[in-house]
């Protein structure tokens, strides 16, 4: 039997009694009221909750002129309601479009609908992501983004906003000095970068508002993903300090040397006795203003930290006892990016305690070549699939498919899939593929993305699902074997030069597909407006598609011009400019 064997099928059934059901379900009125006003009165929610199963579930089915959604949890019901709202009455809620305007009726349910998985780790957010994303949300944002979380199944998001006062609050009880301290902590656009251990205070001094809003902040965002049950991952203590700890503080710590150019925080040897003394007070000041959390995040080394002369059994050893000192059941979770996770550092932590991230399963998944030196540890498909919040199209998706269904029946210890980008609001089509694997058998893109652009738009209209499938053939499915990081950059994002070929440094991307494909796809588009122009989703994807064309133009044109440039030709040159 496949490890990933997923139901999710049409078949008559009866109705299904459940004698325990949960008595409240305001997480589920809630999000369908900030989805359409009215709407948790036109739907029924069963939640039962206290009959045991080794998968998580939900059922779609009709109940007189009201569909009802039946679920093991809270977190399964809303996976239910987008697939309703999706598959049945042809909207979709997404980040561009987080409302809906629904009839008085909902379209009725004319079979049942089952879906379930086992797979029950299904994990949110890269570091990056609060810092290229989400930097500067309110309230009000984060709520949006923790109903998008509910909507698509997402019960393990990394949660690192307030982690700054957290790391204030230590420093202070260690009497390290203020000024110190602002120059330790990172500034908001930067702190993905500082608690992965890679740089100290840029973008900062914070202020004290700031320190007092994100702890506000957290407590919201902490509040409303523990009323879905949703299990939040927060930053643990791995040996991060500052890079003048000793000088200053007279504790003796490991020189990290530079990143990119950046001071790295220096590394407390776990085995050091200031470590537990530390970690405690870290854990503690956390869990006073956050609680306790089921996982923590913990990755020392991370891009290049230096190991020399630690000894990384002990320090393995050193950081998951603090954790567990502190939090006796809880996981650390660990990123498995370039060299991490050092196979030494895992030796001596039992396995049912640790899971690994593979960060990047669509495009370099470490797993195939290293999984048996980790001692088959418990592991989840991640796609990163967005480096660096870049706009533009890009997706793998047969090649996510493909390597998802191998990965799962070949290594073992796959409890799970992970949504692990560095920025979000861009191709929303891949990150609906990805949550909808779990539940679904998809084995085909061509198939799904048919389904999707109907659902997208709640209607087959023939020019647009022809457009997605001109793109899920050519944008859409870079090759198997490519390991570029995201989309081909646009030109126009270049800084100036006489023949620009990058927009950032660390761009790898080669041209995969006929840019003419997306041309094709932009004018079937266009041929659709018509019909579709009051969808605020195709007015988002047509917008985007267009913007792609004009970008793979400029790729076209650039090294024309600049043959045109070197031989003097003025006439050539602003003609190309012009047609562009």
């Amino acid at each position: 039997m496949r490890v990933n064997h997923l139901i999710c099928s049409l078949i008559p059934i009866l109705f299904l009694s459940y004698s325990a059901v949960s008595q409240t379900i305001s997480p589920l009125i809630g999000l369908a009221e900030r989805i359409d006003s009215g709407l948790s009165q036109k739907i029924i929610f069963s939640i039962d909750s206290l009959s045991p199963t080794e998968t998580d579930w939900y059922l779609i089915t009709q109940r007189g002129d009201k569909p009802c959604i039946e679920a093991n949890s809270y977190l399964s019901a809303a996976t239910g309601l987008n697939h309703y709202l999706k598959y049945v009455a042809g909207t979709h809620v997404s980040w561009n479009n987080p409302t809906a305007e629904l009839p008085g009726v909902l379209p009725a349910v004319t079979d049942t609908i089952r879906c379930e998985t086992p797979l029950h780790h299904r994990y949110y957010l890269n570091y990056c992501t609060h810092s290229y994303s989400m930097a500067f949300w309110d309230w009000q944002r984060w709520q949006q983004e923790i109903d998008f979380m509910a909507l698509h199944g997402l019960n393990m998001p990394l949660v690192t906003t307030g982690t700054e006062a957290v790391w204030r609050n230590t420093l202070r009880r260690l009497d390290y000095p203020e000024d110190k301290i602002d120059a330790f902590i990172a500034g908001p656009g930067y702190q993905a970068w500082w608690l992965m251990n890679n740089l100290e205070g840029w973008g900062g001094p914070n202020t004290d508002e700031y320190y007092h809003r994100n702890i506000d902040l957290a407590t919201h965002i902490l509040s409303q993903m523990r009323q879905w049950g949703m299990q939040p991952v927060l930053p643990g203590y791995s040996g991060m300090m500052p890079h003048d700890a000793y000088t200053t503080l007279g504790i003796d710590v490991t020189d990290q040397g530079k990143w990119l150019g950046y001071t790295r925080p220096a590394f407390l040897q776990p085995v050091s006795e200031d470590f537990n003394h530390i970690a405690e007070i870290y854990y503690t000041e956390q869990e006073r203003l956050f609680g306790k959390a089921p996982f923590y995040s913990m990755d020392p080394f991370h891009e290049g930290g230096s190991v020399e002369g630690i000894n990384l059994e002990a320090s393995g050893k050193a950081i998951y006892d603090a954790m567990k000192h502190h939090s006796p059941d809880a996981t650390w979770i660990i990123q498995a990016w370039q060299e991490n996770p050092r196979q030494k550092l895992l030796a001596s932590i039992p396995s049912d305690s640790l899971i690994i991230l593979d960060l990047q399963s669509e495009n370099a998944s470490i797993m195939p070549k290293r999984h048996n030196s980790l001692q088959h540890r418990s592991w989840l498909f991640c796609m990163l699939h967005n480096f660096g919040g870049n706009i533009g199209l890009y997706g793998k998706m047969q090649a996510l498919i493909d390597n998802y269904h191998a990965m799962a029946d070949t290594i073992p210890g796959m409890t799970g899939i992970g949504l692990t980008m560095e920025g979000i609001d861009t191709n929303p089509a891949v990150y609906e593929l990805i949550c909808e694997m779990p539940w679904r058998n998809i084995t085909d893109k061509t198939d799904w993305i048919t389904d999707y652009a109907k659902a997208r738009y709640g209607t087959a209209n023939n020019s647009a699902t022809e457009a997605w499938r001109i793109l899920a053939s050519s944008v859409y499915d870079c090759p198997a074997d490519s390991i570029q990081q995201g989309t081909c950059e646009s030109l126009f994002c270049a800084r100036p030069s006489d023949h620009p070929h990058t927009a950032s440094t660390w761009a790898n991307s080669k041209r995969y597909y006929d840019y003419g494909d997306v041309r094709r796809a932009a004018k079937l588009m266009l041929n659709a407006a018509d019909s579709l122009s009051d969808n605020p989703n195709f007015r988002y994807d047509l917008v985007d598609i267009i913007r792609q064309t004009v970008a793979d133009r400029g790729r076209e044109t650039i090294d024309s011009l600049y043959l045109a440039y070197q031989s003097k030709d003025s006439a050539a040159s602003i003609g190309l400019l012009t047609d562009l």
